[in-house]
């Protein structure tokens, strides 16, 4: 079972940017570690904030983590991240 914890902190984030509007985060650098995005899942916009796109992603880990692009700066945050304890 994977443990959920709140982060709220800045992160550099890859993504390609599709002609057709979409964004794909590709990978993120947080803890000092390259993190590549295997799975992007569901995608929304804050409320009462559309300027604040939100991405679920998945890592080859089968880590899940929340990213969050401020669209009207460009800035990426991580916002929570679920864990999978390390096993022995």
């Amino acid at each position: 079972m994977s443990e959920e914890r709140w982060i709220d902190e800045p992160v550099m984030v890859q993504a390609r940017f599709l002609p057709d509007g979409r964004i794909v985060p590709t990978a993120f650098i947080w803890e000092g570690r390259t993190r590549y995005v295997t799975s992007v899942g569901r995608q929304w916009a804050e409320d009462g904030n559309p300027s604040m796109r939100h991405f679920l992603v998945q890592t080859a880990a089968f880590d899940t983590f929340e990213l969050v692009l401020d669209t009207e700066n460009l800035c990426w945050r991580l916002v929570r991240a679920w864990i999978r304890p390390a096993t022995a």
